[in-house]
């Protein structure tokens, strides 16, 4: 895992905060990684991430969120947008992470 991974646009300033790579088996290359402590607006954040993923040719993110009471209240507030933009379940991600496996997909997990 490296971190702060500049996005590979000559003179564009945005990074992910960590990029995962060397998986057992790829389903790409990489997995960019975007962590936050506080969502304080879901859908200003995730649209980051979105544009981000869209200017680096990327499908799928990682989105690590910090474990706490209002997050989870503002995840769940979110709904059907968060489980349609991270469709795979936190459990499914963290036992591919752990096996050195991409998700396959999106998802958001508490940490």
């Amino acid at each position: 895992m490296r971190t702060e991974v500049p996005l590979p646009i000559e003179g564009d300033q945005r990074a992910w905060d960590a990029m995962i790579a060397g998986f057992v088996e790829p389903r790409t290359a990489s997995l960019p990684t975007e962590a936050e402590t506080k969502i304080y607006d879901f859908q200003a954040q995730t649209r980051r991430i979105a544009l981000k993923c869209r200017d680096a040719d990327i499908d799928d993110v990682l989105l690590v969120v910090a474990d706490t009471r209002s997050n989870r209240r503002a995840i769940a507030v979110a709904g059907v947008a968060a489980r349609e933009l991270f469709p795979v379940p936190a459990r499914s991600a963290t036992d591919a992470l752990v096996a050195g496996k991409h998700p396959g997909g999106s998802a958001l997990i508490f940490l």
